[in-house]
């Protein structure tokens, strides 16, 4: 199990890392992707910084902490991406579904799952 919740957590991290440089690579189309059209320029600078900084952080994060099979380093990213459910939700609640990217909540709640599963083995893994 430690082998896999490492492997998992760095494969979502590099997942991460990759849609970070994408959104800083080729913005305009990546930012599309998520459904950002029609950016000006002010727009393509936040995604840039914001969205960007969002994935690429946390991407660093869990390349890190499974590198070191760290559980203390996974909080940050839980905590990024429960913010971010969050904000799926109430778009949700005020917009509906397509505006709240249904699929992209499950993804978020799979990432938390695995997150916390991944927190629990290595907390009890034999030093």
């Amino acid at each position: 199990m430690l082998i896999l919740s490492r492997l998992l957590s760095g494969l979502f991290g590099l997942l991460f890392l990759a849609v970070g440089t994408g959104l800083w690579l080729n913005t305009g189309d990546a930012a599309a992707n998520m459904g950002l059209v029609d950016l000006a320029a002010a727009g393509l600078g936040t995604v840039r910084a914001d969205i960007a900084g969002f994935f690429l952080g946390g991407g660093l994060i869990l390349v890190v902490a499974a590198g070191r099979c760290d559980p203390s380093l996974l909080w940050p990213v839980q905590l990024l991406v429960l913010i971010a459910l969050l904000g799926r939700t109430l778009t949700l609640v005020i917009d509906g579904p397509v505006a709240a990217g249904v699929p992209s909540m499950g993804v978020e709640l799979v990432i938390l799952a695995l997150l916390l599963w991944c927190k629990r083995v290595w907390a009890t893994r034999a030093d």
